[in-house]
């Protein structure tokens, strides 16, 4: 028998998201298989992730509009200092549009890292009422702020492939593989959420630190630089960093009209498929005792 989740003013599913009514299937719920565990609990998710959207812009004068603002603001502040007080380059124009164009196209993914992360740390302690709930399935709360960074970053980068079809004077039939690209970083984003979310439960540390991470992670990605600019006895470091691989494929299938570089895409997406298969059960493996430490 389906069990039902009653609406309740006090509970947060993921920061300012409420719970309403859902039924949520046992045989889901208990399910082992990853996909399918998923796939069966689609309606709870879909609604948490609208839920999500809605409430992070409520009382906003702006609202959805700050999905575009936030990325305007960081590209001009880098644009100004590394474009034209550092004189960096990226992509073969030396112009600062074209800077512009290829700063958003690594800038934009990465705050969806950035975001969802973030957010993963603080997720379950946010939502400490709903531990306690036998019947609720917890490992989709890291997964609804993923979803959540990624809509939001998806709606910028097909703004940013539209411009770019326009003023940039290369073939767009490669973004069709643009989904391949998406996919591989929900992969990654979300096998570490749910890491990161279980991690922070027993060990807060996390949340203080995640920043720091964060930021050194990022300036080893060559987002406001570009790769050739890395010494060549740190070239090792654009194979094993899985988002210096996606970024230079979203670069080559938005801005250069080329297919992924299929040797990063393997590697990148295997790191992928090993963080988001290890990560979810991690995550169900050790949910069982939060409620203790909580």
């Amino acid at each position: 028998m389906p069990a039902q989740i009653q609406e309740s003013k006090t509970q947060t599913i993921s920061p300012a998201v409420a719970v309403q009514p859902v039924l949520i299937d046992n045989a889901a719920h208990k399910s082992t298989n990853l996909f399918s565990s998923l796939w069966n609990l689609r309606q709870l998710i879909q609604v948490m992730v609208r839920r999500d959207l809605a409430g992070r812009f409520r009382g906003s004068v702006m609202g959805v509009f700050w999905t575009v603002i936030n990325p305007l603001g960081h590209l001009i502040l880098y644009t100004f200092l590394f474009s034209i007080v550092l004189k960096v380059r990226l992509g073969t124009d030396a112009s600062v549009g074209n800077f512009a164009f290829y700063l958003m196209a690594g800038l934009l993914p990465w705050q969806a890292l950035s975001e969802a992360l973030l957010r993963a740390t603080s997720v379950i302690h946010e939502n400490e009422n709903l531990v306690k709930r036998v019947v609720f399935p917890l490992e989709i709360l890291p997964f609804v702020v993923v979803l959540s960074s990624m809509v939001s970053a998806i709606v910028a980068i097909l703004l940013l492939a539209g411009a770019a079809s326009i003023f940039l004077p290369t073939s767009h039939l490669s973004l069709v593989f643009l989904p391949l690209v998406i996919a591989s970083q929900l992969l990654v984003v979300g096998g570490i959420a749910w890491w990161v979310a279980s991690i922070s439960v027993f060990l807060q540390d996390i949340k203080h630190s995640i920043s720091l991470a964060l930021s050194v992670w990022m300036y080893a990605t060559p987002i406001v630089y570009p790769a050739s600019m890395l010494p060549k006895k740190l070239h090792f470091m654009l194979w094993v960093n899985p988002m210096a691989g996606i970024v230079g494929d979203y670069r080559r299938v938005i801005l250069q009209g080329l297919p992924p570089e299929w040797g990063h895409f393997a590697v990148y997406t295997t790191f992928g498929i090993v963080l988001w298969f290890s990560g979810y059960y991690f995550f169900v493996h050790t949910k069982k005792s939060f409620a203790d430490v909580m």
